[in-house]
């Protein structure tokens, strides 16, 4: 699909984005939402569906990645390049993908620009769903990446639980009262915090949370939600404005967790969009240049994903 420039660059990675298996499902019975079609993956303009088979290896690229100061790269833009020729290690891909100058997501007509990538078919004609424009990084980063583990990617499908479902945030583990901090300058529009002991609480949904509007502009918010936070943590009451940095509160796991971990959700009209997408990774200096595992008191042990087919959202 084709959008608009300006203040559509924000948004050109995440517009599309949906909230709830309904609108899923719309996705898949809907074709020209679709752009490639490999193996099972359908390749959409924001996020792979049926990505459990890439999961693992997708996150041990990001954590790896990030930890040595690259940007951010969705994984629509690494199997766009690895289903066509599977030699290539997800994490080569990743970096070359990522513009060195400013750390963030190369245009496609420029990777396609690579001897190693000019003669691949994706690269004679380009979808146009690739990101070929320079994006816009409104916010800072939600922790310090030195200190977590991503353990669950936007729109991840996995098992929680033992319950098959569609993650639509991202999970950043790390130890209890690890700082959570503001992406932007903003206001805080909800804390809540009715949880007082840090324990995992099926029935809890979210667990403890604060909200905070990040406007961009006059005619575009972002929602950003924290959620598990460890009780007692809060730094914040309703109504307060903070700026980027800011400590909001600490990790935890309260509500539906299974481990110390912050939920970072990003919304636009009550549609999930990829927050991670919005990140401002220009800092490259390495999280973890000694290559040593992020700790913390209580670091997260996510339950291990069991291999049930998912049925059809």
């Amino acid at each position: 699909m084709k959008h608009k420039k300006g203040k559509s660059k924000i948004l050109k990675i995440v517009l599309g984005s949906t909230t709830g298996m309904v609108v899923m499902s719309l996705i898949i019975i809907v074709p020209v939402l679709m752009v490639l079609d490999f193996f099972g993956a359908n390749i959409t303009d924001n996020y792979v569906e049926n990505n459990m088979d890439y999961a693992d290896m997708y996150k041990e690229t990001l954590n790896t990645a990030i930890k040595q100061g690259y940007g951010y790269v969705p994984l629509n833009r690494i199997l766009y390049f690895y289903l066509e020729n599977d030699k290539l290690s997800f994490l080569e891909i990743y970096k070359d993908n990522v513009d060195l100058d400013d750390n963030r997501l190369k245009e496609i007509s420029e990777v396609c620009t690579l001897p190693k990538y000019k003669i691949y078919d994706v690269c004679k004609e380009i979808d146009e769903n690739q990101i070929d424009e320079i994006q816009n990084k409104p916010f800072s980063p939600p922790v310090d990446f030195s200190k977590i583990t991503i353990t669950s990617f936007f729109m991840e499908e996995r098992i929680v639980f033992g319950t098959a479902g569609v993650h639509q945030a991202w999970d950043l583990a790390g130890g209890n009262k690890t700082p959570v901090k503001s992406v932007c300058d903003g206001t805080i529009k909800k804390v809540s915090f009715k949880f007082s002991e840090n324990v995992t609480d099926k029935n809890g949904g979210g667990g403890n949370q604060i909200y905070l509007e990040c406007p961009i502009d006059d005619e575009l918010t972002y929602t950003v939600i924290y959620a598990h936070l460890y009780p007692g943590t809060a730094k914040v009451k309703e109504g307060d404005s903070v700026k980027a940095g800011d400590e909001l509160a600490g990790i935890g796991t309260t509500g539906y967790s299974t481990g110390p971990h912050l939920h970072y959700q990003v919304e636009v009209d009550g549609n999930v969009v990829d927050g991670m997408s919005l990140i401002d990774f220009s800092d490259k200096k390495p999280y973890n240049p000694g290559g040593l595992t992020p700790g913390g008191q209580n670091p997260y042990q996510p339950l291990q994903p069991t291999v049930p087919t998912l049925k059809s959202p």
